[in-house]
């Protein structure tokens, strides 16, 4: 497999995230968070919308249909966000500091994915120069 090969999968792998993001708090009731913590996830779910149509394009550009591509990272930890929002009513300053840890872990995942990305890109960058 050649770097740009690499590229486009995780081109593809990186608009799956964008996309089941965006599916999953499309929904999502985060009422039981405070203002600041709802204020924290719109600002993501804005970037990752913004995200998404960037790596479309370049899924273009390098003509790639990323198809159904789905993240089995990302599929876990909305599942576990889904679960705590189901559990709210116990307690909700608990479950909301649980909900807040998986969604650093869902952002963290995420810009893993974008540095490397970038680092593939400075790669491919190098390959052109030297």
């Amino acid at each position: 497999m050649d770097k740009e090969v690499l590229l486009g999968k995780e081109l593809s792998n990186l608009y799956a995230i964008n996309k089941q993001v965006h599916q999953y708090f499309e929904n999502s009731d985060v009422s039981f968070l405070s203002e600041r913590r709802q204020q924290a996830i719109k600002d993501y779910i804005n970037f990752s919308a913004k995200n998404e149509e960037s790596v479309a394009e370049m899924l273009r550009s390098l003509h790639i249909n990323p198809g159904n591509t789905i993240d089995s990272i990302i599929n876990e930890i909305t599942e576990n966000l889904n679960e705590i929002t189901q559990q709210k009513k116990n307690n909700e300053a608990l479950n909301g500091l649980g909900y807040m840890m998986s969604f650093n872990r869902l952002v963290s995942y995420h810009k893993a994915n974008v540095i490397n990305i970038e680092f593939i890109m400075d790669e491919l960058e190098e390959v052109k120069k030297g």
